[in-house]
């Protein structure tokens, strides 16, 4: 499965000046765009895709607790939601995958049945939000 790992870091390493972010901005953007078209097939639709992330990136209402774990978790708790509805693990072994890592110490915290929740259903939102896009194009 897929892990979250830690590493040492120094204030200095979140001070970016802005020609540094812009740049950031651009290179993401750029490599966004590249797996886009590597990935895009009669169902990996680029546009579909790109409007329904303008429209997550957007919606603060629905997504303000979906958004902040994409960046660090969302491969994990995908595979781990995947491969539970696919059975080939158990609930158990699925609940354990949903972990909170802390930047402080590196420990790791199971999340809560309320944030656990509360996860579910904005993944179930999101894949929602997702059909209904495809569904008009």
């Amino acid at each position: 499965m897929n892990q979250i790992t830690v590493f040492q870091s120094s204030p200095s390493d979140f001070l970016h000046t802005q020609e540094e972010s812009t740049d950031e901005s651009i290179d993401t953007y750029k490599e966004f765009k590249r797996l886009v078209e590597k990935y895009s097939d009669e169902l990996f639709v680029p546009s579909i895709v790109e409007q329904f992330c303008k429209m997550v990136y957007e919606d603060d209402d629905h997504f303000i607790f979906f958004k902040p774990f994409c960046n660090l978790y969302f491969s994990v708790y995908a595979d781990a939601l995947l491969w539970y509805q696919q059975g080939k693990i158990g609930y158990e072994e699925f609940c354990m995958q949903f972990q909170e890592l802390s930047w402080m110490d590196g420990h790791r915290t199971p999340l809560d049945g309320k944030r656990l929740k509360m996860y579910i259903m904005s993944m179930r939102e999101v894949v929602e939000v997702y059909k209904s896009i495809e569904g008009t194009i």
